[in-house]
């Protein structure tokens, strides 16, 4: 069977039975079967980004590379993916990226309106973590991994944080509306500035029959 290799975004297998869902890896790469076809990939490196519905792209900081950048950072952002008409399941993979001080405000996905993941972010990061459950349906399956932090120099001895987000959703229909939301904090200071964010590396991989 012939297959395609996509070099750029490292997904590691969480061993559990919804694996398979989120299609085939070799050597940490997504690689596409026959009935798979890449419908997004853009790694903001290589540029990309402009249809999202804000934000810009950002490459000020070596170490973090180019991503798209939410500005301002109070704004959601949204965009509309087209998909093959004769799809039966789509897998979306993106990067959440927390960049300077946070304070439990988070981060919330959600695909045709409704939220699927929020995840709240710290700084310095909580040792016994603050992965939200995934809100997972018999439609929708949710993969989160989120990554060791880096002091990348946004600001003083802050880590920037990445959350890998992985969505893998049967009979999408004919497009997939993601919207991903700031939330401010619970906390009586909540009336702060809203932290900078970013995403990257997003990939739109569409199924069909064999």
């Amino acid at each position: 069977m012939a297959c395609a290799v996509l070099a750029g975004l490292v997904i590691r297998t969480d061993g559990s039975g919804q694996s398979s869902l989120f299609g085939a890896q070799v050597g940490g790469l997504r690689t596409l079967s026959e009935n798979q076809t890449l419908v997004v990939f853009e790694d903001m490196s290589s540029g990309g980004g402009a249809d999202w519905s804000g934000g810009l792209r950002n490459a000020d900081h070596a170490g973090l590379g180019a991503v798209w950048l939410a500005d301002p950072p109070s704004d959601p952002l949204s965009r509309d993916i087209a998909l093959p008409e004769d799809t039966v399941r789509a897998v979306l993979s993106f990067d959440l990226i927390a960049i300077d001080a946070w304070a439990l405000e988070g981060l919330e996905v959600a695909l045709g309106g409704a939220p699927v993941m929020l995840h709240r972010f710290a700084s310095p990061p909580d040792p016994d973590g603050l992965l939200a459950t995934p809100r997972t349906t018999d439609r929708l399956a949710v993969r989160l991994e989120l990554a060791e932090p880096r002091d990348l120099g946004f600001a003083p001895s802050v880590a920037e944080q990445r959350l890998n987000v992985e969505l893998a959703v049967t009979t999408p229909g004919d497009s997939l509306s993601l919207t991903i939301t700031p939330v401010p904090s619970d906390a009586e200071d909540s009336d702060r500035p809203a932290p900078l964010w970013a995403v990257d590396n997003l990939i739109v991989v569409a199924e069909r029959l064999p």
